[in-house]
C-alpha cells in the first residue's frame, strides 16, 4: 500500500498511513530497462521513479478485492493484442487509462490518488486539495509538477480558442451554467481546485466517470508550450502551422493537433508525446502498433519492482471483428478482453489447441440498446419517434427472450429500465392510439404524411451482436406493423455521420446504469444517439442546438445531479432518474447483465477471475508471463 492516501470518509478528508512505506524499498526493474542504464542511456530506476511511487499489492491493486489472486509476476514477453480499426483500440485504451485518482475496478467506490499522491476535501465538499507524487516523471524523463496543471488549467482550459466552452464537469454543481472551477497553486507539488457549490462527486468524475484520465488537468507543458502562442510567436508557428494544412494564422488547430487526450492514446499520431502511461507508443506499420515500456512509469509492486511486468505490446490491424475472431481461436492473440459472445462455443472448442482460457465474466454495457435520434431534422419522423406511445410500443413488441437465447446463449436478462415483456397486443394498441392505424399494402404502417413509416437502421460492426440483433428486432416489428430497414456501414462513416447529425436509428452499446451506484455512465451513449442537439443546448445553456422539452431537461437534470453528490449519497436521485426512464422510455434497452468472454493465454498471469471483463484491462500492469 502507499504511504500516504487520501480517503473520502462521510465527506470529510482524512490521511492514512500505509503499511508499506515505499522510501523503505529497494527498487528492481525490467533485464530491458537494465541494459539502458548500464549503457547510459537511462539514469537508474531509483532516479526514474518517484519518492512515493503507487505501491500495488496483493491487499489493494488496480482490480476489487476477491476478484485477482495477485501475485509477485516476471519480467518480460511481448502481449499480441488485435484491433479492426487502425486509429482506435478500446480495449488498449483501458489498459493504459491511468486518472488522476481511482478506485480498484470500476465502480467509483473507495476512490484514492493514481497519478496523485493524494487528496483532502473540505467540509463542505467545495474545495479540493491535491498532492503530487515528488518526483514523478513523464515518459521522456521531464519532471511533472504543478506547473503543468497550471498550464492545462490557464493556457487551456481558459483560452477560448483552445475551449470555446468550458467543461461542464469543470463547473460548480457539475451545471451547464455553473460556474467554472478555480484553480490555486500552492507550491510545486501542491494544488487546490475549488468550486461555488458542493461537488461531491468530484474525485468519482476524476477517477471514473467518463473515463477521463488525467489529461484535461495535467498535460506536459514543456513539449505542448512550444505550439502555444502565448510561449511561441506566431512567426515561429508559421511554418508548423503550414506543414500541416493550415490555414494562415490558426495556431490552435496546430495545437490541438500536437496535444493528445487519453482517447487518442492508441493512436499511431501519438508516438512521441509525453505520457504517464505503463506502456507507450513508439512504432506504427500499417499493420502494427508496438507499445513498449514506460521507463518512468510511476508504479511498483509490493516488492519494489517496477511495474509493468510485461516489456512490450503488438497491437495488430485486421480487417474487421471475424478476422479478429479468427486470429483468437488459433492462439495468436495473448488477451482480448471482450471479444463477442456469439462465438462462445466457437472459443471454447479451441480453447486446448489455442493455449488460451476462456474466462466468463461481467459484461459492463449494455451490449445493444435501440436508438432513435429525436432531434433528426425530418418533421414527419421527429413527430412519430419523440411520441412516447412509439417508443414504449416499440420496446414491448420485441421479444426478448428470443434474443437472449439465440443470440447470448441465455447469458443475459431481459431489461429492467424499461418495460421490457412481450407484449405485440398492447404494442398495436398504442401504435394505433397515436394515428399510426393506417397501413399500405404490405401491411406496413404509415406515417403523418401517408407515406409507409421506415425506420432506417445505420450500425457498425462494433461487436457481432449488433447486426443480428438488429435482424432480430425488425423481424419483431413486423409483427405490429412496423418497417425497419439495415444498413451496415464502416465504423469511422458511422462515427462520421452520427457527429453530423445524419442519423435516424442505430444500435449500439451503452453503458449500463444498472450497473452503476450513480447515473454517469451512459450520459455520452445517450446524448449521441438520441438526442444531440438537445445535448449541445443543455451544454452551452441554450447558445446552441435545440432547446429540449421538459421531461428530457428532467432528465438530463437528475442525470448532473446524480454525479455531483459521492456515490454513497446518489441512490435517491438515481432511483428517480430510472423511474423517469421507465416512464419515457428515452431509448430502448433490449438486456442487461450480459456475460463476456474474456480470453488470455494461459501463461498470463494476474489476470482477474470474477467481475467485469473490462475491469481485467484496468490492472494490465500487473499481467505477467509464467516461464
Amino acid at each position: 500500500m502507499i504511504r500516504k492516501v487520501g480517503v473520502i470518509l462521510l465527506g470529510v478528508a482524512v490521511c492514512l498511513l500505509g503499511t508499506t512505506s515505499a522510501l523503505a524499498m529497494k527498487y528492481n526493474e525490467s533485464p530491458m530497462l537494465k541494459t539502458k542504464v548500464a549503457a547510459g542511456l537511462l539514469p537508474p530506476v531509483e532516479e526514474r521513479l518517484p519518492e512515493e511511487p503507487k505501491v500495488l499489492s496483493a491487499e489493494r491493486n488496480e482490480v476489487r478485492k476477491g476478484n485477482i489472486d495477485f501475485e509477485i509476476g516476471q519480467y518480460g514477453g511481448t502481449l499480441r493484442m488485435c484491433r479492426a480499426d487502425p486509429n482506435w483500440h478500446a480495449d488498449l485504451f483501458v489498459m493504459l487509462q491511468e486518472p488522476l485518482v481511482n478506485a480498484p475496478g470500476i465502480l467509483g467506490e473507495n476512490v484514492r490518488g493514481n497519478v496523485l499522491e493524494s487528496f483532502e476535501v473540505s467540509k463542505d465538499e467545495k474545495v479540493f486539495t491535491f498532492h503530487m507524487r515528488k518526483g514523478l516523471k513523464w515518459s521522456d524523463g521531464v519532471p511533472v509538477t504543478t506547473k503543468d496543471v497550471l498550464f492545462a488549467y490557464e493556457d487551456v482550459l481558459l483560452n477560448k480558442e483552445l475551449t470555446p466552452v468550458f467543461p461542464q464537469w469543470l463547473r460548480s454543481a457539475n451545471k451547464p451554467d455553473g460556474e467554472p472551477m478555480k484553480l490555486k497553486v500552492i507550491d510545486d507539488y501542491t494544488f487546490q481546485i475549488s468550486f461555488s457549490e458542493p461537488y461531491g462527486g468530484f474525485p468519482a468524475q476524476l477517477a471514473i466517470i467518463g473515463w477521463k484520465g488525467y489529461t484535461d488537468l495535467l498535460k506536459p507543458k514543456h513539449y505542448l508550450k512550444s505550439f502555444h502562442i502565448r510561449y511561441t510567436p506566431l512567426e515561429k508557428l508559421e511554418p508548423l502551422i503550414k506543414e500541416e494544412s493550415l490555414a494562415e494564422g490558426e495556431w490552435w488547430t496546430l495545437f490541438n493537433k500536437k496535444d493528445f487526450a487519453c482517447w487518442e492514446f492508441t493512436s499511431p499520431e501519438c508516438i512521441g508525446f509525453p505520457l504517464l502511461t505503463p506502456w507507450i507508443p513508439v512504432k506504427a506499420t500499417p499493420v502494427r502498433v508496438v507499445y513498449e515500456r514506460n521507463p518512468y512509469y510511476f508504479k511498483v509492486d509490493s516488492e519494489g519492482n517496477q511495474l509493468p511486468y510485461i516489456d512490450r505490446i503488438y497491437s495488430d490491424i485486421v480487417s474487421d471483428q471475424e478476422m479478429k475472431a479468427m486470429k483468437d481461436i488459433a492462439g495468436e492473440i495473448d488477451f482480448d478482453p471482450q471479444p463477442a459472445l456469439t462465438d462462445l462455443s466457437l472459443f471454447k472448442e479451441n480453447e486446448e489447441a489455442g493455449g488460451y482460457r476462456v474466462l466468463l465474466l461481467d459484461m459492463h454495457v449494455d451490449p445493444v440498446n435501440v436508438h432513435f435520434n429525436q432531434t433528426y431534422p425530418d418533421p414527419v419522423w421527429r413527430k412519430v419517434v419523440r411520441d412516447t406511445r412509439f417508443r414504449k410500443a416499440l420496446s414491448l413488441a420485441i421479444d426478448r427472450e428470443e434474443i437472449i437465447d439465440a443470440v447470448y446463449f441465455g447469458f443475459a436478462e431481459p431489461s429492467e429500465l424499461v418495460p421490457s415483456e412481450y407484449d405485440p397486443e398492447t404494442a398495436n394498441r398504442l401504435l394505433d392510439g397515436m394515428g399510426l392505424d393506417k397501413r399500405d399494402a404490405e401491411g406496413y404502417r404509415l406515417g403523418p404524411d401517408g407515406k409507409t413509416f421506415v425506420i432506417p437502421f445505420e450500425v457498425a460492426e462494433h461487436d457481432r451482436d449488433i447486426v443480428p440483433v438488429t435482424e432480430l428486432v425488425s423481424e419483431h416489428w413486423k409483427k405490429v406493423g412496423i418497417k425497419a430497414t439495415i444498413k451496415k456501414i464502416d465504423p469511422g462513416l458511422w462515427a462520421t455521420r452520427l457527429a453530423a447529425n445524419e442519423v435516424k436509428a442505430t444500435v449500439m452499446w451503452n453503458h449500463a446504469p444498472l450497473w452503476w451506484g450513480w447515473g454517469g455512465f451512459g450520459a455520452g451513449d445517450i446524448d449521441r444517439y438520441d438526442w444531440p442537439l438537445w445535448r449541445s443546448w443543455y451544454d452551452t445553456n441554450g447558445e446552441k442546438g435545440e432547446e429540449p422539452p421538459e421531461d428530457v431537461k428532467k432528465f438530463l437534470n437528475l442525470r448532473t445531479a446524480s454525479i455531483v453528490v459521492s456515490p454513497e449519497k446518489a441512490k435517491k436521485v438515481v432511483n428517480e432518474y430510472f423511474r423517469l426512464m421507465y416512464d419515457k422510455v428515452f431509448f430502448i434497452q433490449l438486456v442487461t447483465k450480459v456475460k463476456y468472454p474474456t480470453i488470455a493465454s494461459r501463461k498470463l498471469g494476474n489476470v482477474p477471475h470474477k467481475g467485469f471483463a473490462i475491469e481485467t484491462s484496468f490492472g494490465a500492469e500487473q499481467f505477467f508471463f509464467r516461464k
